[in-house]
């Protein structure tokens, strides 16, 4: 009899064994988020995650935190803010709407669009209540009512750029709460994130390898992904521009070199689903610095220029295009348009030109950085100086100045919109063939990928295999797909990291363990 009941001692034994075996690995409530990335997407959700009062350890590859957020130079968009109000902009959440999705052919998730733009003026407040001054407002291309918010310029000194100043608030918040609870909040700098670590089908944390090359395994109850975007994924086997856009390769970036698509090929690795991964932005205006017009990465020359009234013109003086149109027509019209570079031919340039006016209205200071300091403008007396410089025909350039002065002064004088042939409707201000002109070679460069991982409402990460929401993977920010569609608006990238950070944060925190049931 007692030899009878062995097998079954034994095995109790070891269903206990397991049992502990499995809780040891489990994740637990009182565990960290794991944030993978700094930027503003990663900042945000660290932010949110603390609030909650969960703890958090942001992981980032670099020195720094910041990442493409923080070289943002056009602002944030924002609808029924206080700065709107103040303005007297009517602006409202169906036209923010319909030009989010206008803009991305409709192919945008618009669940997710709906969620950006009814928790835009939220997003702004956020921003503001960290102290981050918002109160300026510009129209970019692709909008129909000014509401991408950004820094007021200074009347005299060096201005912060509205991407550097949202990180600057960010990342303060963070190394306060690092200093005042390290318990709750830890940074780790110059460690890479290798892939994610799984328990049955959980993401329960990250394998890394730090600056001294030791690896080590992070262990968490949620992870969130906000790496960014794969603009500068170019030079290697795994290349994500070379797999979906291979078109794109020819141009240059306005990305830092980090922007690799990490985020998108661990997660894709295991299994997460990626959409609209062959939308790639091309933005139309990058400086070509006269110092190294070749350089593969160029400074972004911010579409607030052309809300402000800068014009394009090409070689022979004349436009060619709706300054303030999509980014993608914007780009496909200087590439049908534009001029050879002759020291890589497959680029074209045209030219943005500026005035005194203009300057003072974007803000002389922040003008200043661009002619002065960085060296891409150059200053002429007049149309004709101008003229001499580009080598085209004076006359055509004051026939160019000319006819879109008149739209100038017919949209200040008639009640009705006022319409060219390129269906631009925005004429900020006249340009005079006789007084100072500014004028910068510009290109268009890789800058946006509009494609990534598929999310839901929630920014948890979809399973293609399992065709259900990963437990414990979450992301935001650039690494994702669905927002944008085939084209994103200017201002909507710092909106969307916003959001989807945030709302990250709040999800992962709210992470409760241990399961109701195991099944061994």
């Amino acid at each position: 009899m007692h030899g009878g009941f062995a097998p079954v001692g034994i095995l109790a034994l070891l269903c206990v064994h397991t049992a502990a075996l499995v809780s040891s690995k489990m994740p637990k409530t009182e565990e960290p988020v794991i944030v993978v990335g700094g930027g503003l997407a990663g900042l945000s959700a660290a932010v949110e995650a603390l609030r909650a009062g969960a703890k958090v350890i942001l992981v980032e590859r670099e020195k720094d935190v910041g990442g493409n957020s923080a070289k943002a130079s056009s602002g944030i968009n924002g609808c029924g803010t206080e700065a709107q109000h103040a303005a007297g902009i009517k602006d409202s959440t169906d036209k923010f709407y319909s030009d989010t999705m206008s803009a991305g052919d409709r192919e945008n998730d618009g669940a997710l669009v709906d969620l950006l733009v009814h928790e835009s003026a939220d997003a702004v407040q956020f921003l503001i209540d960290l102290g981050v001054d918002l109160s300026d407002i510009n129209i970019c291309g692709g909008h129909s009512v000014p509401r991408t918010h950004w820094i007021p310029s200074p009347k005299e000194g060096r201005p912060t750029p509205v991407g550097i100043a949202i990180i600057r608030a960010l990342k303060a918040k963070i190394l306060k709460e690092t200093e005042e609870r390290p318990e709750f909040m830890k940074v780790l700098y110059n460690t890479e994130v290798l892939g994610l670590v799984t328990w049955n089908e959980y993401i329960t944390g990250v394998r890394i390898k730090r600056d001294d090359g030791t690896l080590d395994e992070v262990r968490g109850k949620a992870v969130i992904l906000t790496t960014g975007g794969f603009s500068a994924d170019r030079h290697n086997v795994s290349s994500l521009l070379a797999e979906f856009a291979p078109e794109k390769m020819k141009f240059p970036t306005t990305n830092g070199p980090f922007a690799r698509g990490d985020g998108v090929k661990m997660a894709r690795a295991m299994g997460a689903q990626v959409i609209g991964m062959e939308h790639v932005q091309v933005h139309p205006t990058a400086f070509l610095d006269p110092k190294d017009p070749s350089a593969g990465t160029k400074f972004l020359a911010a579409e607030a220029l052309r809300g402000k009234g800068a014009l394009l013109v090409s070689s022979k003086g004349v436009r060619f295009a709706n300054e303030l149109g999509r980014r993608d027509y914007l780009s496909a019209k200087i590439q049908a348009e534009g001029t050879e570079l002759p020291e890589n031919k497959e680029w074209k340039f045209v030219y943005m030109l500026m005035t005194d006016e203009m300057a003072d209205s974007f803000g002389r200071p922040a003008f200043n950085f661009y002619a002065n300091i960085k060296g891409f403008f150059t200053k002429f007396e007049n149309a004709n100086t101008l003229a001499e410089h580009i080598g085209c025909d004076s006359s055509a350039l004051r026939e160019t100045f000319d006819s879109y002065n008149g739209f100038v002064k017919d949209a200040k004088n008639s009640e009705k919109r006022v319409r060219d042939s390129f269906d631009k409707t925005i004429f900020p201000a006249e340009i005079s063939v006789d007084a100072s002109i500014y004028a910068a070679k510009i290109t268009p460069a890789l800058h946006y990928t509009m494609g990534g991982l598929k999310i839901d409402k929630s920014a948890v990460v979809f399973n293609e295999f399992s065709q259900k929401p990963f437990n414990g993977l979450l992301a935001a920010g650039e690494v994702t797909g669905g927002v944008h569609g085939r084209n994103r608006l200017a201002g909507n990238s710092l909106l969307e990291c916003v959001i989807f950070g945030r709302i990250a944060g709040k999800v992962s925190s709210r992470l409760n363990f241990p399961l109701d049931k195991l099944e061994l």
